[in-house]
């Protein structure tokens, strides 16, 4: 058997669960055709952090023109079609690693396909959550992820104070909606990871300098967008933040 290597990080260490955010450049992709050995370095890639051990779930996301953006403001429902911020690099799926430390993750990240055609933004979950995989979605479900995003533009002498989100998980999590979440670290706390011409290339903070930064993310089973909507707008940081709504990428379509 061959030694583990270093960047692998220490056995019986306690793991820390990482989210890795994977966005895509489209001018890269374009110009990186997704062709059969970009397919077996991505399987590669899961087969050797789910024999590791460190991969716990994830999955593609479809596109950026399937995002539902949800915000409550002045008790109002404002939902529009598209993600929680214009950028050149979308996100686009995301995989929930364990590891020994914030270095592994960021070496797993520097090895996937995504990191050569875009970031990979490296975040921490604040409380850990059960080590497991999910579920498959109930029979008339599906699946989404919805990022719980900052809105720094709302005015905080319009606002009262966030509520508690106990009362919301509770809810979900009864109805069989919420499948897995986590408040996120704060953005500064992030490593971003490209690679480009085979160099690794690892900055800190969240992947692009935007007003609006991700601060948690849930997975919920609905039966069509609307009930995510009505999700989203239920949660309390929708009338302080926004919530972006994306649906899972269909598998048969892969």
């Amino acid at each position: 058997m061959r030694p583990r290597p270093p960047w692998l990080g220490t056995e019986g260490v306690a793991p820390v669960q990482y989210l890795l955010v994977h966005v895509v450049d489209g001018e890269l992709a374009a110009a990186k055709p997704w062709d059969e050995a970009a397919k077996a370095s991505l399987a590669s890639w899961v087969d050797q952090t789910i024999s590791r051990g460190a991969n716990l779930h994830g999955s593609r996301l479809g596109p950026e023109s399937d995002a539902t953006t949800v915000k409550v403001r002045r008790g109002e429902l404002v939902v529009t079609d598209g993600p929680f911020a214009e950028t050149k690099e979308q996100v686009a799926g995301y995989d929930l690693l364990e590891c020994s430390d914030l270095e592994e993750a960021v070496e797993w990240a520097s090895r996937h396909p995504t990191a050569q055609i875009g970031a990979i933004e490296v975040r921490q979950l604040y409380n850990d959550q059960p080590s497991a995989g999910l579920p498959e979605p109930a029979p008339g479900k599906r699946r989404y992820m919805m990022l719980v995003c900052t809105d720094p533009s709302v005015d905080p002498d319009e606002l009262e104070p966030v509520a508690p989100v106990e009362p919301w998980v509770e809810e979900m999590d009864g109805r069989g909606t919420r499948r897995f979440g986590s408040q996120l670290a704060e953005p500064a706390l992030a490593r971003s990871v490209r690679v480009r011409d085979g160099h690794a290339l690892v900055t800190d903070g969240p992947f692009a300098e935007t007003k609006e930064q991700v601060a948690g993310f849930d997975i919920l089973d609905c039966a069509d967008l609307d009930e995510a909507i009505e999700v989203a707008q239920k949660h309390p940081m929708a009338r302080h933040g926004i919530l972006e709504v994306r649906p899972f990428w269909p598998f048969q379509e892969d």
